[in-house]
């Protein structure tokens, strides 16, 4: 087996505390030094059997990681940056609290990472007889020295903690109390530690391309903040929250898929924060599994009207510290687009999302619409998965009250008609519906199969028709494109 070189970076948190005064009972737990927490890792020193050789980095005053900040997250990025060319894996020593926050974090600053960077802590002081430390400190060091130790390398920044192998940014943290401590709710672990570690290679993050160097994004936008919905709260609070100077952008936590009030005066509180704010608002659910599909209910179509993103199924830290890269690397539209992208495996599909607008009104309806967007450029159709067109404030004119109406919606065919076959290629949604009077909001999944037949790899024109003598109007008419996250 291969020598390897890894850097142990030390922060702090509770793998590295002691009481505060031995003497007193019940004395406080407060960091220690990484010298003192080495006199309980025999791992660490220089004559092991396996041949790993250990440079060491910590932080002058180490920290509990409920006091970390992401200046924080810049100077671990620095110290791993400056040390790239030399060692082959790192190991960054960290307390549990905020340990999520942290991993995903490095996982968008680090572009072109081509090395473990592995994130490890403790539930309990490497100073306690019960304490899991150096089992979770030896485990991290297997997995960044691969070479060593024969096991595949993993090019991402990743929690070693107990029995999982997690993906930085899919980890959220589950228990205070349980050993195991973390999870990723909606990916499955990179791989497993028992009397072997396996590593699913078939999950990982590919290594970049020849020529690709490994660099830092050191721009975080702190101009951030996260809210959560209850049953209850009123527009009024969170107009204050979301109107604070200052914030550029909201991580908004959501019921369900995505659902929030449907009220007029919530509603109008989001219209403003977006369109006359300028903010971007981060749609997440506050379930632990699971989707954000707006939309898909009611209560979630008022969202989707007035620019609510989606942040899928995202955790949390992932959500929020993606928000804080994509807003101190991107501009305008970008920030929109960004952050429904895949970029470093924290979510499980892409969403291009497009939006067509309105068409009429009440007093103005139409016999046809159609209009012509293009998806951004990164949608490759053949990760796509699925297909899903929404019409909100949908109404008609020329029929009865009751009456079902057929509507048509046609794919890159400007010129689409009604009576056309029912079976035609290019139409990939259709929905008869009753007309009582009252706005309609629809929501049709497109046929995967004419979607991929007809979606080509440029622009895409919508064509809605309805038959011959109605006419229509709506407020909003999307296509969501969803492909599947290649890792």
């Amino acid at each position: 087996m291969s020598k390897t070189r890894i850097l142990i970076i030390y922060t702090g948190g509770t793998i590295g505390m002691a009481p505060q005064d031995p003497a007193i009972p019940g004395s406080p737990l407060v960091p220690k030094s990484l010298e003192e927490l080495k006199a309980y890792a025999p791992i660490l020193s220089q004559d092991n059997r396996y041949g790993i050789e250990y440079g060491e980095e910590s932080f002058e005053k180490p920290v509990d990681s409920s006091c970390l900040e992401p200046g924080d997250w810049r100077r671990m990025a620095a110290i791993v940056e400056r040390n790239y060319d030399a060692y082959d894996g790192f190991v960054v020593l960290h307390g549990t609290d905020t340990m999520s926050y942290t991993s995903s974090a490095l996982a968008f600053m680090f572009d072109n990472l081509d090395k473990p960077v592995v994130i490890t802590g403790s539930q309990l002081p490497i100073s306690e007889p019960r304490t899991d430390a150096p089992w979770n400190l030896n485990n991290a060091i297997h997995v960044a020295a691969y070479k060593a130790v024969g096991l595949p390398r993993i090019p991402e920044v990743v929690i070693v903690f107990a029995d999982k192998i997690v993906r930085g940014c899919r980890a959220t943290k589950v228990s205070t109390t349980d050993l195991t401590g973390f999870t990723s709710p909606n990916s499955p672990p990179l791989g497993t530690i028992g009397e072997h570690i396996k590593i699913r290679t078939d999950l990982l993050k590919p290594r970049p391309s020849a020529g690709q160097k490994f660099r830092v994004d050191h721009d975080l936008s702190e101009s951030v903040t996260n809210i959560s919905l209850y049953p209850g709260i009123k527009a009024s609070h969170i107009k204050s929250i979301l109107g604070l100077g200052g914030v550029d952008a909201i991580v908004m936590r959501t019921f369900g898929a995505g659902n929030a009030p449907n009220n007029e005066t919530f509603l109008e509180v989001i219209d403003d924060v977006i369109n006359k704010g300028k903010k971007t608002i981060l749609n997440i659910t506050q379930c632990n599994q699971g989707m954000v599909e707006m939309g898909l209910y009611e209560a979630s179509s008022g969202l989707l009207e007035r620019g609510v993103i989606s942040g899928m199924d995202m955790t949390p830290e992932a959500a929020l510290t993606k928000l804080m890269w994509t807003l101190g690397t991107k501009l305008g539209e970008q920030v929109n687009t960004q952050m429904q992208v895949n970029q470093r495996g924290e979510q499980s599909e892409s969403l291009f999302d497009l939006r067509y607008g309105e068409c009429g009104n009440r007093l103005e309806p139409q016999e046809v619409f159609k209009k012509l967007l293009s998806p951004d450029r990164r949608f490759d159709v053949e990760q796509f998965s699925k297909g899903v067109v929404r019409l909100s404030n949908l109404g008609f004119v020329g029929c009865e009250p009751g009456e079902s109406i057929k509507l048509r919606v046609f794919m890159n065919m400007p010129n689409a008609k009604f009576d056309l076959p029912d079976d035609h290629p290019n139409c990939v949604a259709e929905r008869i519906v009753a007309w009582n009077r009252d706005p309609l909001n629809l929501s049709m999944i497109c046929d995967d199969g004419k979607m991929r037949s007809c979606i080509g790899t440029n622009d895409i024109v919508l064509t809605v028709v309805v038959r011959e003598g109605v006419r229509f109007w709506f407020k909003g008419l999307y296509l969501a494109l969803f492909a599947k996250a290649p890792y």
